[in-house]
């Protein structure tokens, strides 16, 4: 089995979405942490098809090219894959001993996994006592697909680096929140909105207890203005981001807009009110967005009005010591809700697996 849970020098985190690269490195510790190398590079759209890795030569050459422009010299990295191709469950066992739960998990773990068990790798790490039933305890169990971790093990080489630690991005979310927030006794739900997807990850006093990956993001809004304006795709992406030369009518670009999020809304309450209808004593205290399409004017307001939950933009590097020689803070606060999965992945150590 591998270890997914473990949090032993710092590594460079990697994430490689379907849109773009991000990079990210920290020095020090988790006290004193501070920010060496950050960026992001787009991919040719070929890079990946239906969310699925294509054209790797292209993903691993953009890979050196913004690394050899942020004179990246560290060659470990933290990879994740995508919640699409991992499962994490909290499951109750009876209180047994570590080795007790060792064999149970390994005599019946076909029970709880919806994968032929040969396809996957799987770790588990008890949580606490059941507050439900006495003598039962919780534990969180992920199982990750080999196939999955191949494929990224294989893209970073090629890209000239090694994967220290492949990770899962439900996880690596997590750490970026605890390493700079802290839970406490605090239920947050965190949504990365991403280019095509976006994570639904919600953490009971630093434990990832439901967690979802919902097929919405920021292509919708692209795709639509391209369809609307009929334009390219690319020019939609500009458009998306600003339209400082206000070439196309804003009330009709307020329209895109509002559908797009409305659409997005509604998908995130579905699942919500499936956490609510599961956990129906566990009332989420706030909900954090994060991801490269999070940043739409008042979207955090209108994510509050609508599911009646406190929201804020969560930029994990907004308190992390950087040198401003180097860094704008102008380009930090934009840069910064995008590199959530990144910054968490910065956090985990090469002597972990």
């Amino acid at each position: 089995m591998i270890s997914l849970f473990s949090k032993s020098q710092n590594l460079v985190g990697l994430d490689i979405g379907t849109h773009s690269i991000k990079l990210l490195e920290v020095a020090g510790g988790i006290d004193s942490l501070s920010l060496v190398h950050m960026g992001v590079a787009p991919l040719p759209p070929e890079s990946f098809t239906e969310g699925r890795l294509a054209k790797p030569e292209l993903v691993a050459e953009t890979i050196r090219t913004l690394a050899s422009h942020l004179k990246v010299k560290r060659k470990s990295v933290a990879v994740s894959i995508s919640g699409y191709d991992a499962m994490i469950k909290k499951i109750e066992l009876p209180s047994m001993t570590e080795n007790e739960l060792a064999e149970r998990m390994q005599s019946e773990l076909g029970q709880y996994i919806p994968y032929n068990i040969d396809e996957v790798d799987v770790d588990y790490q008890v949580i606490d006592a059941s507050k439900n039933r006495p003598n039962f305890m919780d534990v969180l169990l992920v199982a990750a697909k080999k196939e999955s971790i191949v494929d990224f093990s294989n893209l970073v080489k090629l890209a000239g680096f090694d994967a220290a630690v492949v990770d899962v991005d439900f996880f690596a979310l997590c750490n970026s929140f605890e390493a700079t927030l802290g839970f406490d006794d605090k239920r947050v739900a965190m949504l990365d909105i991403g280019a095509g997807k976006t994570l639904l990850n919600i953490i009971d006093k630093g434990v990832p207890t439901f967690t979802r990956s919902i097929s919405i993001g920021g292509n919708q809004l692209s795709e639509a203005i391209r369809d609307n304006f009929d334009i390219s795709f690319e020019e939609a992406e500009e458009v998306k981001l600003g339209d400082p030369n206000h070439k196309y009518p804003a009330g009709e670009l307020q329209d895109i807009f509002v559908s797009v999020v409305q659409g997005w809304l509604t998908q995130c309450q579905r699942a919500l009110e499936f956490y609510s209808h599961n956990f129906p004593e566990d009332k989420i205290d706030s909900i954090y967005l994060s991801g490269g399409s999070c940043q739409i004017p008042d979207l955090d307001k209108v994510f509050s009005e609508q599911l009646k939950v406190p929201v804020q933009i969560f930029n994990p590097i907004a308190n992390i010591y950087h040198d401003a020689k180097h860094f704008d803070p102008a380009y930090l606060a934009y840069l910064g809700p995008q590199m959530a999965i990144s910054f968490g992945l910065a956090l985990r150590k090469n002597r972990e697996k």
